[in-house]
């Protein structure tokens, strides 16, 4: 079995681990799982990639996690994304996927609320507890010829940039219950020059953005915009410029999606967490990992459910009629 570090312990590997990464995500040229994904693997985050090798420094397996913050009720919680999850092929059915990923898991679940992933393979990480969940509306409509400007955060101008970081705050971030995002972040969200950024400007102030595709990743998908107007407004507008994704139905769709993996992470700060976005109707008592299964208090009574059917409650999609809750939805640039 092979030996796990962090990536800063080992820079010296970072290449053989991007070639690993992108073999296994069939990348193909010109994309860069480097830029596409650069907060997740800029060097400031190595101390987070995680590398099995072998007794001859030869790159086995990485996972990636990058730590991000929410703030519910001017409390400020710490979630856990994971990606660039990635097995040499040749080494696959040794059970170096499972060591790897229990030992990140057991190394952030004390320091997070949940963990989220993306991934195609539903069975795999069920097995984790990890479960669909998250409310993600698709609409399209006929394709227009987008009359924005086209460009990228990177290419802005100082100004231009602070305009587009002061939209993301009072209209994306307002709408839904997301990521906050510090001068580091939106300094990584630089590095991702693949994705397409696209703005309207009135009186040379940006009035509306929104960005697209991100290289290999989401191609063809809106999946972040802000308004200083009515924003569902602008996601009427630019469903005809692409593929829009929504966190709730803010605007008519029919394509209901699930958005992410979901598995709870330290049971106190889990617990917390859900309180608050419940407005306080939902109290986790434990959670029975073995099962799968939640007890939570709701109106003086002890209840159970299977954890999937809690968390698409809590999150969607079908949340609790009993409930009312802010729609929690990451952008593209956020995602792993």
């Amino acid at each position: 079995m092979g030996n796990i570090f962090p990536l800063s312990e080992k820079p010296s590997l970072f290449k053989d681990t991007l070639k690993l990464i992108e073999k296994s995500f069939h990348y193909k040229d010109p994309y860069s799982f480097k830029i596409d994904f650069a907060p997740l693997v800029d060097t400031s985050n190595h101390h987070n990639c995680f590398i099995m090798i072998d007794e001859n420094e030869n790159v086995i397996a990485h996972i990636g996690a990058k730590e991000h913050f929410l703030t519910l009720n001017n409390v400020k919680y710490s979630i856990i994304l994971l990606g660039g999850i990635a097995v040499d092929e040749s080494r696959r059915g040794e059970g170096h996927f499972q060591t790897l990923f229990q030992d990140v898991l057991a190394e952030k679940r004390s320091d997070t609320t949940f963990f989220l992933l993306w991934s195609d393979q539903e069975k795999l990480y069920n097995k984790f507890g990890f479960h669909l969940c998250g409310t993600q509306i698709e609409i399209e409509k006929e394709k227009k010829i987008s009359p924005f400007l086209k460009t990228t955060f990177a290419n802005l101008s100082d100004k231009e940039k602070r305009e587009i970081r002061d939209l993301y705050t009072t209209s994306f971030a307002q709408t839904y219950l997301t990521i906050e995002r510090n001068d580091s972040d939106w300094k990584l969200i630089e590095q991702i020059t693949s994705a397409d950024l696209f703005l309207r400007k009135e009186n040379n102030i940006i009035q509306d953005y929104y960005f697209m595709s991100k290289g290999q990743d989401l191609p063809g998908v809106i999946y972040e915009y802000g308004s200083r107007k009515d924003l569902t407004l602008l996601i009427d507008e630019i469903s005809s410029y692409g593929k829009v994704w929504l966190g709730s139905d803010l605007v008519s769709g029919e394509n209901l999606q699930f958005q992410f993996f979901m598995a709870p992470g330290d049971l106190r700060l889990f617990t917390d967490f859900v309180f608050q976005l419940t407005s306080e109707k939902f109290k986790i008592r434990n959670i029975n990992p073995m099962k799968q299964e939640v007890f939570f208090d709701f109106n003086d009574e002890t209840l159970s459910l299977e954890l999937p059917e809690f968390l698409r409650g809590v999150f969607g999609p079908g949340i609790f009629e009993e409930i009312e809750v802010k729609p929690f939805f990451l952008s593209g640039l956020d995602s792993i």
